[in-house]
């Protein structure tokens, strides 16, 4: 099992010789990324309100905890490029819980070579790999960074309603004939063990749903430099909230690469979950009981 999470990858600069790719630069303030033409009276602040509502933002008061259920593959250069982060040879499928008060997160993976189980609540990781405790600094630490990336992912605005005086307009971009307003936020602290890290939040223009998370990956030595984003394919409506189902996620820097796709095979909301629901690995029942059934499509 050791071997499986050694820390070798290949240096980004032979991969891009090889895949002769071209990185693709993080959307920032000040920066050319957007067309600007709607006009300066739109906000950041504003458009993410917005999408925050269409997502369930007026009911996020009430939602407690989300229980996701998912299923998915990575693919295979960003196995060898990132083996530790990727942990392909346990994390295929998973049930995953999000606790939106105390801001943590908690997932029970499955895969080929067993079990791995994880709770984060910052600043506390803890990793276990068929029940056993994995005190490895770059395990916990690389872990630290995929639970608090995938928090967000789940949860697109939702788990950003926080930040939402901070979000800054960058303008619009187009993508397949559909407009997306960009919006900027700078988190701190970041990601895992990051102080700082920076999310583009893109907005469709016309339904106002989140279609797209952009994210620096600051928290790990071997991701430091990177960004990736994770695209929304499709959605479902659970009572008051509008969650993806079904995601794509890109590295676009230091190099440009498909990355990784899952999918969402359960879900429901408000168990009444708290930390004390998730020992070390045991999880209590209402915790334990799976995902779903996954509500029909949103329309």
């Amino acid at each position: 099992m050791a071997q499986l999470r050694t820390q070798s990858f290949l240096p980004p600069l032979l991969i891009c010789v090889v895949l002769t790719g071209c990185a693709h630069e993080f959307p920032r303030p000040g920066g050319d990324c957007c067309d600007q033409t709607p006009g300066s009276a739109v906000t950041g602040p504003e458009r993410f309100a917005a999408t925050l509502k269409v997502h369930g933002g007026d009911a996020l008061a009430e939602l407690n905890d989300v229980a996701v259920a998912l299923d998915g593959r990575w693919k295979q250069l960003i196995r060898r490029i990132q083996p530790l982060v990727t942990d392909f040879r346990y994390r295929v499928k998973s049930e995953e819980r999000l606790l939106l008060r105390e801001r943590a997160y908690a997932s029970a993976y499955t895969g080929p070579d067993g079990s791995k189980w994880v709770w984060r609540r910052p600043p506390d990781t803890r990793v276990h790999y068929n029940a056993e405790l994995d005190p490895a600094e770059d395990v916990w630490q690389s872990t630290a960074l995929t639970a608090d990336s995938f928090f967000i992912f789940s949860l697109g605005p939702l788990a950003l309603a926080d930040y939402q005086e901070s979000f800054r307009w960058l303008g619009q971009r187009r993508e397949k004939g559909r407009r997306y307003d960009l919006l900027y936020l700078e988190l701190k602290p970041g990601l895992g063990e990051s102080l700082r890290d920076e999310v583009v939040v893109w907005v469709d223009a016309e339904s106002d749903r989140t279609f797209r998370v952009q994210i620096t990956l600051e928290g790990f030595e071997t991701t430091r430099g990177a960004n990736v984003d994770v695209t929304y394919l499709d959605y479902r409506r659970v009572d008051a909230y509008l969650f993806p189902v079904r995601f794509f996620e890109r590295v676009r820097a230091p190099i440009a690469i498909n990355a990784h796709a899952w999918h969402t095979t359960g879900l429901d909301v408000n168990r009444g979950l708290e930390a004390s629901d998730f020992d070390d690995p045991a999880w209590s029942e209402r915790a334990r009981r799976p995902a779903g059934p996954l509500p029909g499509f949103s329309n």
